[in-house]
């Protein structure tokens, strides 16, 4: 008895220490919390919501080829062959927290639900050659990228799949074949420069010679070849996270059709299958450039794991000093500290490419696809095909060609786009510019698109004006050198002619009357502030302005990078990656935050606002008073704040809570945000990801959307507004308040391992995206935190990879989508990375965070950092007084500031913080209010949602339990012992 006792006391003891420190998050993860919602209510959402996922599907399938109008197929082929291992393992999403969780149906599911029938012997000989794909259940967070990206596919001559009776009969089954294609990417990895395959049953991967994980595997291409050669009517299906190379869809004679689907999510497929057989006309547009080779992208060499260097003098240094990496499925150290150079410099995608091609860089091709440009890329970006045809016609246009502008007019071409075909479709219309360059001076593509427009499902004959246009100072350059001598870092619009072009694609001038036009700047222009919030907009990265005198462009620590140039673009093409260097003592010294730097700061701070710590929490206004929220709704106060982050009344909120109180909120960001019962907030429950409500790590989850870049390409700004509106519902109805999504990172690289959270190689088409996903999920009162802010194109090894690019890259491209999300989709969460801008831990970047978010677009909001693996690294000290306001310290709540806190910057940072965390909340619940306010005025449909309040907390009600049995055995203890005592009188 007295050991079962000690073991309940032991038992409650740890039960409570539990409670304490990780009860919430429990709490959280098991949602506890009461939502106001039936079970019928949250079926018929999700019912919508799959709809609408089959509806992104349909508009981003890509049409790439359709010799002889091979599709749609006829109504009469009710019988397919199915190709390709892959169609036994449809991918249904990338992995890691952006994934797709729960049962998904894949190609032959919706081959079944349509009516089609396919090839169930070929199908079964593939299930029996290998069951799923490598490591797919540990996923790329605890793989190698050699053990995660493996290519299956058994040889044709392989007889115990292939055997004589399954070709012979698949040949009797139809002279239809399909052929899927795919590959799978996911977070912490990027995809290898190699190819691991196997392709014996029970075999191990073999390193292929010569080929890389995005083209096909000799295996594939035998099956391709055989396939073409054998069967009638050929279509092959790419079902890919990432961008392949498809040359051989154009070069072996035979194959009819291919078609990019992207990954479906867990219904969508349903899609695929439609646009096969010509219900749905496939309207997508390729959002990367698709090259026949990807080693003639400027970035290929210094992209994926290959494509990082290694500090020679840095054993010590972080994280080459004994931290584990965990995402590699073992305990294994690092054994490095890595960068990554951007050397291409401005010249990512098609601006490479386009203005490679302008500049005569491709007139040596001639190869077996073609000459010049034709022979490098095979699919340009914003490419395309539809079922139908379409004429276009300049009908208006807001200028005057060769007019003189200036940086405030906006220029307007309104095109009409008539249907000639015979069948219905959308076509999207998308307009470039071309600015004036001087060789040796700014950096400038050929070409950027500026706007872009989709139709509506038009019918034969029918038509439709859309109307495209551009700020003239959206066509600025951003000048960090000050290339061209006139005394101005920043952006600037030189003088000359400016040239606006409606194209098919990006390289694609239309065939219509009209189609360029130019307007002249007469003297050069210097935009010396921020157009939307009116601030100062200058270097804040480079040489002297730099954060702690690290330039980003690694000139003052000696890293003499050689950046692609326009003005010599073969003697600049980066080559080879170049040799590991040495590691400067400057990155030495901020390697690690610590006291110094924090002191330093903190003396820079000094004129920030007093804070009286000890009467924080002190000026109480009575029970309720300041109170935000009340039985799941807003109080009015609660209103007022969400829709003003600078009402004079935040101060008295702030005043009812005290330091601990603060300090538990910022610091425990992992998934929820802590309550405050002074001010009535009630705690709140954020999660993944880019596709789906609570995709990672999760009980309960949403309906999983085809990925982020598939959504991109429709190019349909309206999808991406009842995307985020879907899944802002779909969490309101399971209890959470905010989602870490969407991602707005650029596809710098055709191997990034998240390329399929990010939509584009276009910092435009990523923005506006973002920024629609964002708006839509507002509505319905969910907030998003937008990720990763920034430069997090690269995945691998990406805890403290040190990254070089120029000042002029890093706002051109990588900063520009997050700018348009702040500034046009009013985004009021972003989320940090892993990586250093430059030798600067990005999450505490000053220079970024107040600098540029806060500063110069004028962001009010919280900014969380992503997942803290090393608190050492990724620390809460650095993350705060840097600007950022939510610490995400992982699973273990178990954050702490470890240097002081009792300074002037510390405190006014930490009240900022807190109030940041609180308006992300307020603001989107105050946005969902006055959505429906506005609904109402116009009788449209409100947006409803449910009320959420807090719950019986399972760990709670143990405790409990725990506790009173352990009060009862505790009286019955006491109990024994005083009637012993009694007997012993």
């Amino acid at each position: 008895m007295r050991a079962m006792g000690g073991l309940l006391l032991v038992a409650v003891v740890a039960a409570n220490v539990v409670a304490v420190m990780y009860g919430e998050t429990i709490d959280s993860y098991l949602g506890s919390d009461r939502v106001d919602v039936s079970r019928e209510e949250l079926n018929a959402q999700q019912a919508r919501d799959a709809q609408l996922a089959e509806d992104v599907e349909s508009e981003g399938l890509v049409l790439l080829q359709n010799r002889n109008q091979t599709l749609p197929l006829s109504k009469d082929d009710t019988k397919v062959n199915v190709f390709g291992w892959a169609s036994t393992q449809w991918v249904s999403g990338g992995s890691g927290s952006g994934g797709v969780a729960g049962e998904s149906a894949g190609l032959l599911d919706a081959l079944t639900a349509y009516g089609v029938s396919y090839n169930e012997e070929l199908a079964n000989a593939y299930r029996s050659f290998q069951g799923e794909r490598a490591n797919l259940s540990a996923g790329s967070l605890n793989s190698h990228d050699r053990d995660f990206c493996q290519l299956c596919e058994p040889r044709m001559d392989d007889k115990t799949v292939y055997s004589d009776q399954v070709l012979n009969d698949a040949k009797k089954y139809s002279d239809t074949a399909i052929v899927v294609l795919s590959r799978v990417a996911g977070e912490s990895i990027d995809c290898p420069r190699a190819q691991y395959c196997v392709n014996e049953r029970g075999g191990s991967p073999r390193e292929v010679a010569g080929r890389q994980y995005l083209e096909p595997s000799p295996e594939e291409e035998a099956l391709i070849r055989y396939v073409a050669a054998n069967y009638d009517k050929v279509i092959v299906l790419v079902n890919s996270t990432n961008p392949m190379e498809l040359g051989l869809v154009e070069s072996i004679d035979g194959v009819d059709s291919c078609m990019l689907v992207g990954t479906t999510g867990t219904s969508a497929a349903s899609a695929v299958v439609k646009a096969l057989y010509g219900d749905v006309n496939p309207s997508g547009r390729t959002t990367d450039t698709y090259p026949y080779s990807f080693e003639t992208n400027a970035s290929w060499v210094n992209s994926g794991a290959d494509g990082e260097g290694s500090y020679l003098n840095a054993r010590g240094f972080y994280p080459a000093d004994g931290t584990t990496n965990s995402n590699v499925g073992t305990s294994e150290p690092y054994d490095a500290v890595r960068y990554v150079d951007y050397a291409e410099g401005i010249y990512v995608g098609y601006r490479w490419y386009e203005t490679a091609d302008a500049e005569g860089y491709w007139s040596d091709v001639n190869d077996a696809y073609g000459t010049g440009y034709d022979g490098v890329v095979q699919y340009p970006f914003g490419y395309g095909l539809s079922y139908t045809s379409f004429d276009w016609k300049v009908v208006d246009r807001s200028f005057a060609r060769g007019a003189r502008v200036g940086a405030d007019d906006t220029l307007s071409i309104t095109v009409r786009v008539t249907n000639t075909g015979s069948v219905a479709g959308k076509d999207v219309v998308q307009l470039y510019y071309t600015s004036p360059y001087t060789p040796g001076g700014i950096e400038k593509s050929s070409t950027e698109l500026c706007d872009y427009k989709k139709t509506n499902l038009l019918q034969p004959g029918a038509s439709e004006d859309v109307t495209l246009s551009v700020r003239v100072s959206d066509m600025a350059s951003y000048d960090c050198y000050d290339a061209n001598h006139n005394g101005f870092c920043g952006y600037e619009l030189e003088p000359g002619e400016y040239c606006l072009e409606l194209k098919r694609d990006a390289h694609t001038l239309a065939p219509c009357k009209g189609a360029r036009s130019s307007v002249r700047v007469a003297k050069g222009i210097k935009l010396q502030g921020d157009p939307a919030s009116g601030a100062e907009v200058t270097n804040r990265f480079t040489g002297d302005a730099s954060e702690a005198g690290i330039s980003v462009d690694g000139r003052t620590t000696g890293a003499n990078i050689t950046y692609l140039s326009r003005a010599d673009f073969k003697g600049t093409f980066p080559r080879m990656r170049v040799d590991d260097r040495e590691m400067p003592d400057s990155l030495k010294l901020f390697n690690r935050y610590d006291s110094g730097q924090a002191y330093a700061q903190d003396r820079s701070g000094e004129g920030a606002d007093a804070v009286d710590v000890a009467s924080q929490g002190t000026n109480s206004l009575g029970a309720g008073a300041c109170n935000l929220c009340e039985n799941g709704k807003l109080t009015d106060l609660g209103r007022a704040l969400g829709r003003d982050y600078n009402d004079e009344r935040w101060d008295l909120v702030l005043d009812q809570l005290s330091q601990r109180d603060m300090l538990n909120l910022v610091l425990h960001g992992y998934s929820n945000s802590a309550k405050l019962d002074a001010v009535g907030k009630p705690r709140t429950k954020e999660l993944d990801g880019s596709s789906q409500a609570s995709s990672f790590n999760q009980l309960t989850y949403g309906v999983g959307f085809p990925n982020p870049t598939t959504l991109a390409q429709t190019w349909n700004q309206d999808l991406a507004h009842d995307f985020g509106r879907a899944v802002g519902m779909e969490c309101a109805m399971l209890g959470i308040d905010g989602w870490y999504a969407p991602a707005c990172n650029i596809h710098r690289s055709p191997l990034g391992g998240r390329n399929y959270e990010y939509y584009s190689e276009d910092p435009l088409l990523s923005g506006r995206m973002a920024a629609a996903t964002i708006q839509g999920s507002d509505e319905t009162g969910t907030f998003c935190y937008l990720k990763h802010l920034v430069l997090n194109e690269q995945d691998s090894y990406r805890d403290s990879l040190y990254t070089w690019l120029t000042e002029q890259s890093l706002r051109e491209l990588y900063l520009e989508p997050f700018r348009i999300a702040v500034e046009e989709g009013h985004a009021t969460g972003i989320m940090s990375s892993y990586n250093r801008i430059g030798g600067i831990w990005a999450g505490g970047s000053h220079a970024l965070l107040t600098d540029v978010l806060r500063g110069e677009w004028g962001f009010r909001g919280s900014v969380i950092t992503d997942y803290s693996d090393h608190h050492a690294y990724m620390n809460a000290d650095q993350m705060l007084r840097a600007g950022g306001s939510l610490y995400m310290d992982g699973v273990f709540a178990d954050g702490s500031f470890a240097l002081p806190t009792n300074t002037a910057n510390f405190q006014s940072n930490l009240r900022r913080a807190t109030k940041d965390v609180i308006y992300v909340w307020l603001n989107a619940r105050a946005c969902n209010l006055d959505y429906n306010d506005a609904a109402e005025q116009a009788g449209v449909a409100t947006i409803d949602r449910p009320i959420k309040t807090r719950g019986t907390s399972p760990v709670m009600a143990v405790i409990a339990v725990l506790d009173a049995a352990a009060a009862i055995a505790l009286c019955l203890k006491l109990r024994r012992v005083l009637r012993r005592r009694r007997e012993a009188r």
